[in-house]
């Protein structure tokens, strides 16, 4: 009877002292400011039930001496439902805390407690960096991010790279001065979880970034990138499918292959037309009765990725609308993609390579400009030929910064090769030479440059 007593007496003693840890966890070890007056959310036994936030931490967010798990998980939760996480209330939106330290946060942050009509401040933030300028922040000040694959708008950082790069979610998104509410978004991704975008860009953290103003991952293999509001240009690396529905590598010609190459604020695809020449548009008509099918892209130049030289955009005037150039190519839209984030499908219009994706390699555009005698070349360059699709005849530009043995090829599609454009030595300087295709037939054909130790290659269309 004695045994059966103790024992009884134990499991007694064990469930008081159980319950006396996870009673109070809640004033002590969930840092949420002030809200320790939070009346029935920490009860239990002798006082009155726990409401649903105290369940929810009683079941999902102690170990087993009823200590809480402080972590991303219980601070993305509203403990008192007037529109602020936890952790944001707190500044600790990452749930980077630890339980039973100084609170990381200001009390003053939290709002009302327990008023579900309280107006919380902004979480996200407009904030001025010394490095970038205006970029995204969070309540507490970590920098968001842009990921370059994200050429759709859905997330593919999944598995390690969600570990890296952790993802950004508020159920109610409230801005500061300066941002637009309109431009936030909420896509729910693969795994089922949600995600905030910004301008069709899911956000994310980056988990280096270890403190308010970090900005640790600006330019990570090049496919990370603050998260701005000004972007003139942005990167993607994405498949290329013609409007045809057939996939092109980086060539134009049909395979498999992520291609980096720019766009807009916003993920929209833009070209260049490889009939223009340097800082001058040769497709757009006076009264812009074609733009539609080609719009120019009309916008100052504001702010690129920290991995361009923004020296190489300017901007052009197109019949008095501002068109943005990059190395001297004017920049598009084609109006078959419909404003569409990831679509390309101008690569392939009318033909593969005739309006090529603008990317940062590209070669400068070249025109008469620069057949002044007092402008030498500084590298090796091979122009576009020009006009291109041709027929019979078209004209190609060389670029050399010293006297050089110069051989130019044509192959066919296949390899083979159908014609010796040139094969004499060159002085410094530029130099332009005609091709007669009038023996070819039509088809899209190759011209090879070999010249000293610099070889380039570029593609030619022959319509006959």
């Amino acid at each position: 009877m004695k045994n059966v007593i103790s024992v009884f007496s134990t499991v007694i003693f064990i469930l008081f002292v159980g319950n006396i840890s996870a009673r109070d966890f809640r004033v002590d070890q969930v840092p949420n400011g002030n809200k320790s007056n939070c009346n029935t959310c920490h009860t239990s036994g002798g006082g009155t039930p726990r409401n649903a936030f105290g369940l929810t931490v009683q079941n999902s967010f102690l170990d087993g001496s009823g200590n809480v798990l402080w972590g991303s998980d219980l601070a993305n939760e509203d403990s008192d439902n007037d529109g602020f996480t936890n952790g944001e209330e707190l500044q600790d939106p990452r749930g980077m805390w630890i339980a039973n330290s100084q609170n990381p946060g200001n009390p003053s942050l939290v709002t009302q407690p327990g008023n579900a009509n309280s107006h919380p401040v902004a979480n996200i933030i407009l904030t001025n960096n010394t490095i970038y300028g205006e970029i995204l922040t969070d309540i507490a000040g970590y920098t968001l991010y842009f990921f370059a694959n994200d050429a759709f708008e859905a997330s593919v950082c999944y598995d390690q790279c969600e570990v890296n790069w952790p993802v950004f979610y508020r159920d109610s998104i409230i801005v500061s001065d300066g941002l637009n509410q309109s431009d936030f978004a909420t896509i729910i991704r693969n795994d089922g979880n949600m995600q905030t975008t910004y301008k069709g860009w899911p956000l994310y953290y980056f988990k280096n970034d270890t403190a308010p103003g970090d900005v640790k991952g600006e330019n990570v293999g090049g496919i990370w990138f603050v998260a701005k509001p000004d972007y003139s240009i942005m990167l993607v690396n994405n498949q290329l499918v013609g409007h045809n529905g057939n996939q092109y590598n980086g060539n134009y010609e049909l395979g498999l292959e992520v291609v980096q190459y720019f766009v807009d604020e916003r993920g929209h695809t833009l070209y260049t037309f490889i009939n223009d020449e340097f800082e001058k548009n040769k497709f757009t008509k006076e009264d812009f009765s074609n733009n539609a099918v080609w719009p120019i892209y009309e916008t100052e130049l504001l702010k690129v990725p920290s991995n361009l030289d923004s020296s190489l955009f300017k901007t052009i005037n197109v019949f008095g609308r501002n068109q943005l150039t990059y190395k001297g190519w004017p920049l598009y839209y084609f109006g078959q993609d419909s404003m569409m984030r990831g679509y390309n499908k101008g690569i392939s219009f009318p033909s593969p390579g005739v309006w090529p994706v603008a990317k940062a390699d590209m070669n400068i555009a070249t025109d008469i400009l620069f057949s002044d005698v007092n402008i030498m070349p500084t590298e090796y360059l091979l122009g576009q030929n020009y006009p291109n699709p041709f027929n019979p005849e078209t004209s190609i530009r060389l670029f050399l910064p010293e006297a050089s043995n110069v051989k130019i090829k044509v192959y066919d599609i296949i390899g083979k090769e159908v014609a010796t454009i040139l094969n004499q030595k060159l002085s410094t300087g530029i130099h332009e030479v005609t091709f007669d295709a009038s023996k070819l037939n039509s088809g899209v054909y190759v011209y090879r440059i070999s010249a000293n130790n610099f070889s380039a290659s570029k593609k030619m269309i022959l319509m006959k």
